[in-house]
């Protein structure tokens, strides 16, 4: 009698906690992720010169409207890939499928102008690089390749604020009146990238600085990422300056110094 008693009660509680854990999905993180994986050849094409897309990225699925901004940004870092004077199509893809046709579009018309341009090829990649201090930190990266001696790189950061499951834009990191201050303490970082070995042999007149707000705030300074010729020739890749948080304190709100 007691054994049947106790496997009552603890039937019991193990459905009391499933119908709990059902509710509202309070056990699950808002902003989890999850990850989604894909690619896609150029229809009706065969051969060296026919356009791929492949894509390893994220979505959120307790914010689907989170899930739409990143991989709206996401398709955005190959608009590259187009030559429309009008703005190009390709940037403004909101999906995997409409991405990838449109690559395939543009890929078939240049190949139309220069029939022996290789083939194009565009791949996506997002990941979580940080997670601290209620702010997630995505990276989106970008290669794309559109004929030439090699493709093109792009990075940007998507710092998502956990509070209100917004993304915050360096606008909204800043306090009042502090832009002057944070472009001071990074052409700072700049002149101390300028002693590192990937710096090597470049100078300041001929690469001159330049200010970027593509920041990501990782748990132990803030990272700021440039893109290919911006700040280096294509050989050096994507210079990423780094700004102690001591140096931001007074410039960032405090709610994002750690």
């Amino acid at each position: 009698m007691s054994h049947r008693v106790a496997l009552g009660a603890l039937m019991l509680a193990t459905l009391v906690l499933s119908g709990c854990q059902s509710l509202s999905g309070w056990h699950q993180d808002p902003l989890r992720t999850e990850a989604v994986t894909k690619a896609a050849h150029e229809p009706g094409c065969e051969g060296d010169a026919c356009a791929v897309v492949e894509a390893d990225y994220l979505r959120f699925p307790e914010s689907p409207e989170l899930s739409a901004l990143l991989q709206k940004r996401l398709f955005a870092l190959a608009s590259g890939l187009s030559d429309d004077p009008n703005g190009s199509a390709i940037g403004r893809a909101t999906s995997f499928d409409d991405f990838a046709g449109q690559v395939f579009a543009a890929a078939k018309e240049a190949r139309r102008k220069v029939p022996e341009l290789p083939g194009y090829a565009a791949d996506l990649d997002a990941k979580v690089i940080a997670d601290h201090d209620d702010l997630l930190v995505i990276e989106l990266d970008g290669y794309l390749y559109s004929g030439g001696a090699h493709g093109l790189p792009l990075t940007q950061y998507l710092v998502i604020d956990r509070d209100t499951r917004e993304p915050v834009s360096l606008a909204e990191m800043l306090k009042p009146g502090q832009r002057a201050a944070y472009d001071a303490a990074l052409a700072r970082a700049h002149q101390r990238w300028l002693q590192t070995d990937q710096a090597q042999g470049l100078s300041a007149e001929q690469w001159p600085f330049v200010i970027s707000e593509n920041v990501a705030p990782l748990k132990d300074a803030l990272a700021v990422k440039y893109q290919v010729y911006d700040l280096a020739p294509y050989a050096v890749g994507q210079p990423v300056l780094t700004i102690p948080y001591a140096d931001l304190e007074g410039i960032l709100r405090p709610r994002y110094l750690p």
